[in-house]
């Protein structure tokens, strides 16, 4: 049941669906030039900014939001390398979607995100989930119950970026 909740909780961005369409696509109208002198472009010089923690835990809610609707693993799996919860929920979603299941989920909501912890970085992520539905293969379908949850992320560092370590439900 641990696994199963964790494929509810896992870390939000709804699936979003491109319409399909016979009607050709607007050509875009361009601004008369001005003689107005043009904004800087960024030069190959400039390096970007770095991901804070927090911007760090929002992509991955939601790259693990993605997971859930589309099977794909790839990108979670490389922002959890070591995180034990987050590859038992990864084995899950692929146990699901390699056995020809699915899953109805319409991404979660992140509430708050509070830094309780220095070293290593550790926050408590309080998020609302939608109902989840789990289509198994042989058509069993099990549904698990929306609601507000808080989870424990701890961050740890690989090659200079962000990785999580660990996560916990409260």
């Amino acid at each position: 049941m641990h696994v199963r909740r964790a494929l509810a909780l896992a870390v939000v961005v709804p699936l979003l669906l491109a319409g399909c369409t016979d009607e050709p696509e607007p050509t875009p109208q361009m601004p008369d030039p001005t003689s107005s002198s043009p904004s800087p472009t960024p030069t190959e010089s400039e390096t970007p900014e770095a991901e804070s923690a927090e911007d760090f835990i929002r992509r991955w809610v939601e790259v693990g939001d993605e997971m859930q609707v589309t099977g794909e693993t790839d990108e979670y799996d490389r922002m959890t390398p070591e995180c034990e919860p987050c590859q038992s929920f990864v084995a899950n979603v692929e146990e699901v979607y390699s056995a020809g299941g699915s899953a109805e989920f319409a991404g979660s909501k992140i509430v708050q995100i509070r830094r309780i912890g220095d070293a290593p970085p550790t926050f408590n992520l309080t998020k609302d989930l939608p109902e989840t539905t789990i289509h198994r293969a042989g058509g069993k379908t099990e549904t698990l119950p929306g609601g507000r949850t808080t989870i424990r992320v701890t961050l740890g560092k690989a090659k200079d970026r962000w990785v999580v370590t660990h996560f916990g439900i409260l």
